[in-house]
C-alpha cells in the first residue's frame, strides 16, 4: 500500500513538473533545452601554493562564533552597487586543486568569447542574529526509503558526502557540491583532509539461520569449499534452488533418502493415528528446513569512494587582494573520484534564460532523516518547491531542507529538442544549480527574508565546471 501511494505521489511530481517547470504552455519552446553557446575558458598560469591547515569550520560552528548568520545583498540591493568588470570576473572563475596527497594549486583563468559588458555583481554577506529555520510551515518532504527507488535513477545521483552534505553524481567520476561543505573560505575543513563520497547500493545479504553451501562434502576436497560457495551466489542470484542443491551427487542421494524415510514415517503414524506432538514436530522441522534454504536478501548500502582532487572556483575563497568579500554566488565545488562508479548519473545543464523558473526538484540526505555517518536505515529525502525570486547566479525558494542536505543538485526536468521526425523530444533531467542552504536577503526597501538559496549554473560556471572535468576547452564550446 505504501509503495502504491508512492508511485502515486512520484507520477503527480512527474505531471507537475511538466506543466510548472515555466509558467507558460506545454508547446512553448521554454519547456525545451535549447542550445547555448559558452564562453571559452583557457588556463594561463599554475601554481604551487602552501599546503593548507585544515582550520576550516563548518558553516554552524562559524555562525555561533561569529554571533550571526549569513545575510546575502539580494536583487534589489545589487542594482545599487558598481558591476563586476572582466577582470574580477576571470579572477573569480580561476579556482584552487586540492589533491588527496594535501598538496594544492592555483590555477588562472582567461575568459574568451564573451562579450566586455559588465555584469551584476556577485552577492555579499554580511552577519545577521537569527534562529536557524529551513522547514516552512508544514514539512514538504519526501522520504524515499524504499530499496528499489533509493538505488535507481534519479534518486540514486544523490550522494553524500563524508563531511555531512549532500551532492550529487554529474559524471561517472566527478561529483559536484556546495563549495562550504570542503572550505569555509579561507581555508579547508578538517573533513576536506580525507573526504570520501557515499553511494547507495544494493548489497546481498545472507538471512539469518541460512547455512553455508555444500555442507561437508566441500571442505575435504581443495578449493571445493571456495568452488562450491561461488557457485552457490550464482544459482542464488539466478533464482536459486535449495541449499541442498550444491551438495553433490551422493549428498543428494542421502538427502533424497531421509526425505523418503521422513514422509514414510509420517505416512504411517497418520495411518496407526499417530499423537499431534510428532505431526507438529514434523512440521517444525519442515519449516526450518524452508527457512535455512530462504535466499538472501538485497539491502541498500553506501559505498564509499575515496576522493582524487577538489577543485573551488577562486570566487568563493577570501584572500586579501580580492575586492568582494566571500561570495555565495560561488558556494559550489566539483570532487573528482579515484575510480568510475557505475550508476547512472545526472547531467549538467543551463536553465533556459527565455522565461523565468518556477518550479525546481532536489534530493539530498537531511541529517533529521538519516543517522549520522551513513550507519543505519538510509532514506533519500527528495522535495520540489516554486522558485520565489531568481538573479542571474541565484534562486531564492522555500523548498523544506534541512542540515545535510546542502550541496545537493537542484535540476528541472524540459523536453530534448524536438527532432526532425515531428516528434515532441524526450524529457530529460540536468542540473542546473547546487544547494546552498539558508540565508537571509535583503530586499526591496531593506526588508529582510529568509529564504533557502541555491547557486545557479550560469554559462561562464558550466564552462568552468565542464573544464575541470574534460581538461579540454574544445569539449566545452556550448551546452
Amino acid at each position: 500500500m505504501a509503495l502504491t501511494h508512492l508511485k502515486c505521489v512520484l507520477l503527480c511530481v512527474a505531471a507537475l513538473s511538466a506543466c510548472g517547470v515555466f509558467g507558460n504552455s506545454e508547446s512553448s519552446e521554454v519547456h525545451r533545452w535549447t542550445r547555448q553557446s559558452l564562453p571559452e575558458l583557457l588556463a594561463t598560469r599554475t601554481a604551487l601554493l602552501s599546503t593548507p591547515l585544515f582550520t576550516g569550520q563548518e558553516e554552524e560552528k562559524e555562525e555561533l562564533e561569529r554571533g550571526g548568520a549569513k545575510m546575502l545583498c539580494g536583487i534589489e540591493c545589487q542594482s545599487t552597487l558598481p558591476p563586476v568588470d572582466r577582470t574580477e570576473q576571470e579572477r573569480n572563475l580561476g579556482y584552487e586543486t586540492l589533491y588527496e596527497n594535501g598538496t594544492r594549486t592555483h590555477t588562472d583563468m582567461s575568459l574568451q568569447g564573451i562579450n566586455n559588458m559588465s555584469t551584476r555583481p556577485p552577492a555579499h554577506s554580511t552577519g545577521l542574529p537569527r534562529r536557524k529555520r529551513q522547514v516552512y510551515g508544514a514539512d514538504g518532504r519526501f522520504v524515499i526509503s524504499d530499496s528499489h527507488f533509493i538505488t535507481n535513477y534519479p534518486f540514486s545521483a544523490a550522494v553524500r558526502i563524508s563531511t555531512g552534505c549532500s551532492g550529487v553524481l554529474i559524471s561517472s567520476k566527478h561529483v559536484l557540491t556546495a563549495a562550504h561543505c570542503i572550505h569555509d573560505g579561507r581555508d579547508y575543513l578538517e573533513g576536506a583532509r580525507k573526504v570520501r563520497v557515499g553511494l547507495l547500493q544494493l548489497k546481498t545479504q545472507r538471512r539469518r539461520g541460512a547455512r553455508k553451501r555444500g555442507g561437508r562434502r566441500r571442505q575435504g576436497r581443495k578449493g571445493g569449499a571456495e568452488k562450491g560457495e561461488k557457485e552457490g551466489e550464482e544459482q542464488l542470484m539466478d533464482g536459486g534452488g535449495e541449499m541442498n542443491s550444491l551438495v553433490g551427487e551422493r549428498g543428494r542421494k542421502e538427502v533424497e533418502g531421509r526425505r523418503r524415510r521422513g514422509r514414510k514415517r509420517s505416512e504411517e503414524e497418520t495411518a496407526d493415528g499417530g499423537n499431534k506432538k510428532s505431526e507438529r514436530r514434523g512440521r517444525r522441522k519442515g519449516l526450518n528446513r524452508v527457512r535455512r534454504s530462504t535466499g538472501a536478501t538485497q539491502e541498500p548500502v553506501f559505498r564509499w569512494t575515496r576522493v582524487k582532487q577538489t577543485k573551488i572556483p577562486q570566487g568563493w575563497i577570501h584572500t586579501l587582494n580580492s575586492t568582494n568579500s566571500l561570495s555565495p554566488d560561488y558556494d559550489y565545488a566539483l570532487l573528482e573520484l579515484k575510480r568510475p562508479v557505475k550508476q547512472k548519473h545526472m547531467e549538467l545543464g543551463v536553465a533556459p534564460s527565455t522565461a523565468p523558473l518556477t518550479r525546481i526538484h532536489f534530493s539530498g540526505y537531511d541529517a533529521d532523516k538519516n543517522l549520522p555517518d551513513g550507519i543505519g536505515d538510509e532514506r533519500v529525502v527528495y522535495r520540489f518547491c516554486s522558485v520565489a525570486k531568481e538573479s542571474d547566479d541565484l534562486m531564492y525558494q522555500h523548498c523544506d531542507a534541512q542540515a545535510g542536505a546542502t550541496g545537493a543538485g537542484v535540476y528541472i526536468r524540459l523536453r530534448q529538442e524536438a527532432g526532425h521526425t515531428g516528434s515532441k523530444g524526450k524529457w530529460k533531467r540536468r542540473v542546473i544549480g547546487v544547494f546552498s542552504g539558508h540565508h537571509w536577503v535583503k530586499v526591496e526597501g531593506g526588508e529582510q527574508r529568509d529564504f533557502n538559496v541555491a547557486v545557479r549554473i550560469t554559462p561562464p560556471k558550466y564552462a568552468q565546471i565542464c573544464y575541470w572535468i574534460h581538461g579540454d576547452p574544445s569539449l566545452c564550446k556550448e551546452v
